[in-house]
């Protein structure tokens, strides 16, 4: 029987399952996980760009909190001289306007009597402080206390005062003060029972328990005006010199005894014998000096100066035995032992020695036959060795006295004697200059001052003196409003705004296409809000109203005003005038305060004073840009725990296409050898069958 020939045939083979899953999981991305990476995308530009917006703010902050009151009420000053001839004086001196303390506000501060330590103030007692015009706060002890916990209690009671405590030999004190300066915001204290010692009421007729220990100020200037100046006379520091010292002299013996100004005497002892030991020991102590060794190209000298200059800041320098050297009086003296009354010399020498010049003295007996102090005293004057001996009394003893004179004025002198005479030695450092003030003249009034640098004499002025001027000179010295600074500061106002404003407008720029049918670009915060708030409450500030200011309450009355661009102009004449005829007006528009300076919305603050307020709250850690930027950080992060679990599902998405796939491949390959079985066996049915 004949038998089919037909055969079964399969071109499938082994499926691509990696890129066949690749295929499939890249379709599921695109659905699920690219919109969300597209918005993280747009979540972190706009982070970085409320970055970027933070950082100008910050800058502009920073300019303004650089403008102070005085950047708008700045002062000058200009010397002339209006001497005649052809030797006068060039520059003796400069001025700097408002830089001491004279001018700057003060705050009131007041201080209890003397308290003895460990006094217990009662629970339930109370202190009330009142501050200007402000309403009382009231501070009840809720236990029992010492003085600190009164001070603490205070302090945590935000009474507009602070709290301290200061201890002398009355006791301790409790210490209030004004934590606003100015005559305007002085302090009233009343309490009862245990705290009934802490009163302050100048206005009452009971007395005060508490007194003023600094009075308040209000912030001032310098008085403009004319003012003639002379210099007379220079301050400076007492600066001695020793006597020739050979090189490699040691000081084995001996100590000094240091005395500056007033000052407590410094006992020296150096560790090292050498002269530069000498220097070091007197450079490491506190004696009010400065010491250096000086070579003449033979011999050293030591040479002391006084760390400060002035009249009053001499040195007394006393050596005993190695250090005698460097005996030195702040006269310039040069005085002996005590010699007894009636004293006579029969035997030995003297050596008078002055600056490196030696006189040997030899007195002469008188008509009695006898060589006394007097004797020894002509001598040293017939000598003319550049000294001049005198001879005084203590009351018990007399003394001989050397004073350098003429070209040896500041030369170190020494007067050795031997046998008789031993008992006249004695040397001194020479003066090379005297400690001395600083002596002028303001409009006729005689003024000393013991450094070059003269504060506090005009109010609001430093005098930093350099030359004496002499007779011919007629210096004045002149005090005025710097017109100049306030166009500066304006200037820079201006500026600071104009930089934020144009990082701002490329922040938020919409630039239109150029292509038909093509989407607009925008900047990353051309559509927040946020932005346009800040700038906004920006834009209100800058043309407040300031009381005030005589007629100068708005920017725009000193020709400061906003561009079609959002930025300021500035118009120079306008300004200039403004600042001709109300100087202090304008300083008032810019750095004005209200004497309450807990409210901050005054319209008694100025404009800078307003926009520091403001840029501190835009920029603080609950303001607007943190804000708006921690709401992103969230959203980011809740966009990122979606990738998180979208890239997890899609992973398993994977495991599963794979496996599914490879096992289709096992069946597809069972199948191809049942095929090929079939195939074989048909063929071998068909072979039979012939």
């Amino acid at each position: 029987m004949a038998t089919s020939t037909g055969t079964i045939s399969t071109s499938a083979g082994p499926l691509d399952v990696a890129t066949l899953v690749s295929q499939l999981i890249s379709a599921e991305s695109q659905s699920q996980l690219t919109p969300l990476t597209t918005q993280a995308s747009s979540y972190n530009t706009l982070i970085s760009a409320y970055g970027s917006l933070k950082s100008a703010m910050s800058t502009y902050q920073s300019a303004i909190k650089a403008m102070t009151s005085a950047s708008f009420s700045a002062q000058k000053s200009s010397v002339s001289n209006a001497g005649t001839g052809s030797n006068l004086t060039t520059d003796p001196f400069s001025a700097d306007i408002n830089g001491d303390d004279s001018t700057k506000i003060l705050a009131q501060k007041i201080q209890s009597a003397g308290i003895s330590s460990g006094t217990t103030f009662n629970a339930g007692d109370s202190i009330a402080i009142k501050i200007g015009t402000n309403s009382p706060v009231f501070v009840t002890l809720q236990a029992n206390s010492t003085l600190a916990g009164v001070r603490d209690a205070i302090n945590a009671g935000k009474t507009g005062a602070t709290a301290s405590i200061v201890t002398d030999g009355a006791g301790d004190h409790l210490v209030l003060e004004s934590n606003t300066g100015g005559t305007a915001n002085t302090i009233k204290v009343t309490a009862n029972n245990s705290l009934s010692g802490f009163f302050y009421d100048p206005s009452s007729s009971t007395p005060s328990t508490m007194t003023q220990t600094q009075a308040p100020r209000d912030a001032t200037k310098a008085a403009s005006g004319n003012y003639a100046v002379a210099v007379s006379q220079l301050a400076q520091a007492e600066k001695l010199s020793s006597a020739s010292i050979a090189p490699g002299s040691t000081f084995d013996n001996g100590l000094l005894a240091i005395k500056t100004g007033s000052g407590s005497t410094t006992i020296i002892k150096p560790t090292t014998n050498t002269l530069a030991g000498v220097r070091d020991a007197i450079n490491s102590s506190d004696a009010g000096v400065n010491a250096t060794i000086v070579s003449d190209g033979t011999n050293d000298h030591l040479v002391v100066t006084a760390k400060n200059s002035g009249s009053t800041n001499t040195i007394k320098i006393t050596g005993t035995e190695n250090f005698a050297v460097f005996n030195s009086d702040p006269s310039g003296t040069v005085t002996s032992p005590n010699v007894a009354s009636g004293q006579t010399y029969s035997a030995g020498n003297l050596t008078l020695k002055v600056g490196d010049s030696s006189f040997n003295i030899a007195p002469v007996a008188n008509g009695s036959g006898n060589i006394d102090l007097t004797q020894v005293k002509l001598a040293i004057n017939n000598a003319n060795a550049g000294v001049t001996a005198s001879i005084t009394n203590d009351g018990s003893n007399d003394h001989l006295v050397l004073t350098p004179t003429g070209s040896s004025a500041t030369a170190a002198v020494s007067l050795t004697g031997t046998s008789d005479y031993a008992g006249l030695s004695m040397s001194g450092m020479g003066q090379l200059l005297k400690a001395q003030d600083a002596k002028l003249s303001i409009d006729g009034v005689n003024v000393t001052s013991p450094t070059n640098k003269v504060e506090n004499v005009i109010s609001g002025v430093t005098l930093n003196l350099s030359k004496v001027t002499t007779s011919a000179d007629n210096f004045t010295l002149n005090i005025s409003n710097d017109t100049s600074g306030i166009t500066t500061a304006a200037n820079s106002f201006v500026t600071a705004y104009n930089t934020l404003a144009k990082a701002v407008a490329g922040m938020t720029a919409q630039t239109p296409s150029t292509t038909l049918g093509q989407a607009n670009t925008s900047a990353p915060l051309a559509s927040e809000s946020s932005v346009q708030t800040i700038m906004s409450q920006l834009r209100n500030t800058l043309f407040s109203t300031v009381d005030g200011g005589n007629g100068i309450n708005t920017l725009s009355d000193i020709g400061i005003s906003f561009q079609k661009d959002g930025t300021l102009a500035l118009d120079s004449t306008k300004l200039s005038t403004a600042a001709t005829n109300n100087f202090a007006g304008i300083a008032n528009l810019f750095a004005g305060t209200d004497p309450d300076p807990t409210n901050t919305t005054s319209s008694k603050n100025g404009i800078v004073t307003k926009l520091q307020t403001l840029m501190t709250s835009l920029l603080s850690d609950n303001g607007i840009i943190a804000t708006k930027t921690s709401g992103l950080q969230a959203s980011l992060k809740i966009n990122q725990d979606r990738q998180t679990a979208v890239q997890s599902r899609l992973s398993n998405l994977k495991d599963a296409y794979t496996n599914q796939f490879n096992q289709l491949n096992l069946t597809l390959s069972s199948m191809q050898s049942t095929q090929s079985y079939l195939t074989q066996q048909l063929a071998n049915l068909a072979k039979s069958s012939g």
